[in-house]
């Protein structure tokens, strides 16, 4: 019977141990909630070091869809397929010939012909962007609208000028866009991430 006292003297002072955690007295601090940034502008805001820039194919044309694309990819958190696809397609495209090719690839997207600006305005609510015509005979990457002085512009990665962000007023770039096809396409993939911000701070003297 010996050896099961000590082992009930052993068990007893690991349950006070296990009692006593924790016990200590806690620091009284006292945090403040800060107001959260407004919302970043554009919403698909590509790092400038991954801008795509346009380049020439095997069939000496421009490849300004694929490049778009490339650079909604990216955004999108595909950077490996955008990389695929870079490697794959090359030179001039249109819009049958490119969802054919996402319908092969498995790439779920949406898309308008029809210039309606309500896709547009459901490509910056989900944080996603878009590609589609703009400019004469040629495809950029819609970044969202943004808010400037009260007017509403859209924001256009222009794949032969990377590194900036193009503003158009709504109106002007809606009715232009439908000049020039009215073509837009969305992949449904998550977009990046939004940035960090400092949600709180610790209240003075509460330490």
């Amino acid at each position: 019977m010996k050896p099961h006292r000590m082992d009930a003297r052993i068990l007893l002072c690991g349950l006070a141990l296990i009692a006593c955690t924790g016990c200590l007295p806690e620091a009284d601090v006292q945090v403040r909630r800060l107001p959260a940034p407004p919302p970043e502008q554009p919403i698909a805001n590509l790092p400038r070091e991954l801008h795509q820039c346009n380049w020439t194919g095997r069939l000496n044309q421009g490849s300004c869809v694929h490049a778009s694309l490339v650079n909604h990819l990216r955004w999108l958190n595909e950077y490996e397929l955008g990389e695929r696809w870079r490697a794959t397609y090359s030179d001039g495209e249109w819009d049958t010939r490119l969802r054919s090719r996402l319908d092969a690839a498995g790439i779920d997207y949406s898309y308008t012909i029809k210039a309606d600006p309500r896709f547009l305005d459901w490509a910056t609510a989900t944080r996603r962007g878009a590609i589609l015509w703009w400019k004469p005979a040629h495809c950029c990457t819609f970044v969202g609208w943004v808010e400037r002085e009260g007017r509403q512009y859209a924001a256009i990665l222009d794949n032969n000028y990377p590194g900036r962000f193009e503003l158009t007023p709504r109106e002007q770039f809606v009715r232009l866009w439908a000049g020039y096809g009215g073509f837009a396409l969305t992949v449904l993939e998550d977009p990046a991430s939004s940035l960090p911000y400092r949600s709180y701070e610790v209240v003075d003297g509460s330490r």
